[in-house]
């Protein structure tokens, strides 16, 4: 999937957001994302997802233009948003969580368990994801909970991830667990953006960069033509 968002705007209210920010993402490639706080990042992902409305620009899938009406007709068309505070609902078992809101039945009406089953651990064995079904998932670790929402946005069949800050609380190994799902997803033609201001994570897993300050672009690079030190300088110092 090719995404083009061109001259994107946005305000809530009197607060301008965004003032004509341009974004491309291109098919199987992990494009870091990378701003400070109140760059716009997520609000830009946010527009694309149709959780706001923008207030001008353009955004283009695959050479259309497309507009959703909000993150479930994103998903619905492929783009899905695991957001820094997870979507998981602790008290339910990490199979309710994986088909919540799109639970399978027999022609008889009844829950097909036996169906949800295979089809996660079909998905889990994709992402060489090792946890119990009947697990509460509130019991599992972050970097578990993180897994599940990735397996889950692929049975939606994404072919988009944006993932928001995925490693702010993860330990060193989730990490590496979390950077080797990202390497298999891209092979498989997936495309991440990775919103993130940790330089190190950046240049290692990714092929693009964006930055935005202050609502604007400042500059958008390919990772192998970019110098870690002079780039960190470079974009910290505003120039």
């Amino acid at each position: 999937m090719h995404i083009e968002m061109k001259d994107i705007y946005k305000a809530f209210g009197q607060n301008r957001v965004l003032s004509g920010v341009s974004f491309e993402l291109k098919e199987g490639e992990v494009h870091a994302l990378m701003g400070e706080n109140g760059a716009g990042k997520s609000t830009l992902m946010n527009l694309l997802t149709g959780l706001y409305k923008l207030d001008s620009g353009i955004i283009k899938i695959d050479g259309r233009e497309m507009y959703f009406s909000g993150p479930k007709e994103a998903e619905q068309n492929g783009i899905a948003f695991i957001y820094q505070e997870l979507n998981i609902w602790p008290e339910m078992t990490v199979l309710e969580n994986l088909f919540i809101g799109r639970e399978m039945s027999s022609k008889l009406g009844f829950l097909n368990t036996k169906k949800m089953k295979a089809l996660a651990k079909e998905q889990f064995e994709k992402l060489s994801v090792s946890i119990s079904l009947e697990k509460e998932a509130g019991l599992c670790s972050v970097g578990q909970q993180q897994m599940i929402e990735i397996a889950k946005a692929l049975m939606t069949d994404a072919k988009v991830i944006i993932m928001d800050e995925p490693t702010a609380a993860l330990t060193d190994r989730e990490i590496n667990k979390l950077f080797r799902v990202i390497a298999a997803l891209k092979k498989n033609g997936v495309s991440i953006v990775y919103i993130s201001h940790r330089m190190e994570e950046i240049f290692e897993i990714c092929d693009r960069i964006t930055v935005m300050r202050d609502g604007k672009t400042i500059d958008t690079t390919n990772i192998p033509d970019t110098d870690f030190h002079k780039s960190s300088k470079r974009w910290s110092a505003g120039s």
